[in-house]
């Protein structure tokens, strides 16, 4: 099986890596095969009639039955979907079962499979996709060859007999697959389904199989196997494989519709994340800065209140000796520059706040702005404007009121499919044309007569239709609403599309 590599998993050196890895392999217990043996609760969840197996009550044949695979999300982040599963759900039939994952050592054959659902309740073969439960395995009968003439094969063949009825063997199940999907579970728990393309291709380097950690910008992710095939299963003792998992407790994941994403959009969620961290430290700060304040304040009061005592003290001392007063001169004036610096510097702290509350401000704002401008962009492109009409656009009404934009989308959606805006566009088209190719022009000069009569005919069709669609304009700019401002607004927009998308006849005339 080969899986398509995409441009960013090139980049990220990923090939290698994901075409060896383009089959996994997933124990389970195996399970002695007993229809007779009287064990109901085994018997519901794994039994097969005696006819699932090929040759039944042969002497020389070892009977047994596993789960093969169960839908979910597994401890390795690999995810097997409902509908893929029951896609495959034949294909283990008839494959070889094999000692340790060795090809060259068979030991026996898959006979039969069947699907059941967590209850042990077989599901119909003509079950629809969309009526089965999130929740299913495919469970496989098999035979060992119990009958060797080797003596070393035969001792090998009991042994392991004993040691699967006693529990110690695992059926590792070998699934080859032609390419994956993206599974994701959001912040909110919420699952999808990311198509893997050259968009989203950035993300294989996150998923865990492939040295990621299974997570990108808070968002869980899992590896989606597309168009798989079970090849076979190999009997191990665990963890004999290390590439096996044991089947059990696996999630569900209940993705059922596939999106194409872009980058932008897988990070939607992480930007609100972002947005209400930034509002959580602005917080923060207006806390720090009204604590800030109130430490001044009770440092002024302190301030104040050592001033009080100086003055006392310097009463007090006056009749002192001299060398007493200096002294205590000198000790309170140590006190009074501490106390000063000390305001000082909870005063350089108060604007170092003020700063860290602008930026985190200005950085909010800014974040607002880019995402107005995405906004914008995006409705400029479904209104069918492409390359620099967009960019022009977007800086001719950068200042607009939202509600004026909208009227200039609207106006742009409204002049899409205009015959005159195609004619536009076919023109500008054959412009470029016509500076590519020198001698297109020597033959057009040859035929002015044809030409000049075209061009008439054109340039009164053009006419016509530059005549509706400015009725159409004002109709619309009219109807839009009644004040004076907006009506100037909405003409000046009118008349801008008419300068610089549409021009006019007599301009697409005189080219």
């Amino acid at each position: 099986m080969t899986v398509k590599i995409f441009q960013a998993e090139l980049d990220a050196g990923l090939e290698n890596l994901i075409e060896s890895s383009a089959s996994i392999a997933y124990a389970s217990l195996a399970t002695p095969h007993s229809p007779d043996s009287g064990e109901e609760e085994r018997a519901k969840l794994l039994a097969f009639s005696s006819e699932a197996g090929a040759n039944p009550d042969q002497f020389d044949l070892y009977y047994l039955t596993s789960v093969l695979v169960s839908t979910g999300w597994n401890k390795n982040d690999d995810v097997f979907d409902l509908t893929e599963v029951w896609a495959a759900r034949n294909t283990p039939e008839d494959k070889q079962f094999n000692f340790m994952h060795d090809e060259s050592d068979i030991i026996g054959h898959i006979t039969g499979n069947k699907v059941v659902n967590e209850n042990g309740v077989e599901i119909s073969d003509e079950v629809n996709a969309d009526e089965l439960p999130e929740k299913f395995d495919i469970v496989t009968s098999a035979v060992l060859y119990n009958s060797w003439a080797d003596p070393e094969r035969k001792e090998r063949m009991s042994s392991i007999i004993e040691e699967i009825e006693a529990g110690e063997w695992f059926v590792s199940m070998e699934c080859l697959f032609k390419g994956f999907d993206y599974a994701v579970v959001d912040t909110k728990g919420q699952h999808k389904i990311i198509a893997r393309d050259e968009e989203s291709a950035f993300l294989t380097k996150h998923l865990r199989v492939y040295g990621g950690e299974g997570e990108y910008e808070g968002h869980k992710l899992g590896r989606l196997l597309k168009n798989i095939s079970f090849s076979g299963k190999g009997l191990v003792q665990n963890p004999a494989n290390p590439r096996s998992v044991i089947l059990n407790n696996l999630n569900k994941f209940r993705g059922s519709k596939t999106y194409s994403i872009s980058y932008s959009d897988i990070r939607e969620n992480v930007a609100m994340a972002n947005e209400d961290l930034l509002q959580k430290q602005i917080e923060e700060l207006k806390s720090d800065l009204a604590q800030a304040k109130e430490d001044a304040k009770s440092l002024e009061e302190t301030v104040a209140a050592k001033k009080d005592a100086e003055s006392q003290a310097r009463v007090e001392t006056f009749e002192a000796t001299i060398t007493e007063k200096d002294q205590a001169i000198d000790g309170l004036s140590d006190e009074l520059k501490a106390a000063q610096d000390a305001l000082a510097s909870s005063k350089e702290e108060l604007v170092a706040k003020d700063e860290e509350l602008a930026e985190a401000t200005s950085k909010i704002e800014a974040h607002e702005a880019e995402f107005k401008t995405m906004l914008r962009k995006t409705a400029l492109v479904e209104a069918g404007l492409e390359g620099e009409d967009i960019e022009t656009a977007l800086e001719k009404f950068s200042d607009a009121a939202d509600d004026i934009f909208d009227e200039v989308v609207s106006l742009y959606s409204k002049m899409k499919g205009n015959p005159f805006f195609d004619k536009k566009k076919k023109k500008d088209d054959d412009e470029e044309d016509k500076d590519s190719d020198a001698s297109l022009e020597a033959t057009e000069e040859s035929d002015d007569d044809t030409t000049d009569s075209t061009d008439e005919a054109d340039a009164e069709a053009d006419a016509e239709i530059l005549e509706t669609v400015e009725e159409t304009e004002e109709v619309a700019l009219t109807d839009a609403g009644d004040t004076d401002t907006v009506a100037e607004t909405r003409a000046g927009v009118s008349d801008w599309l008419s300068k610089n998308v549409l021009h006019t006849t007599a301009g697409l005339e005189e080219n």
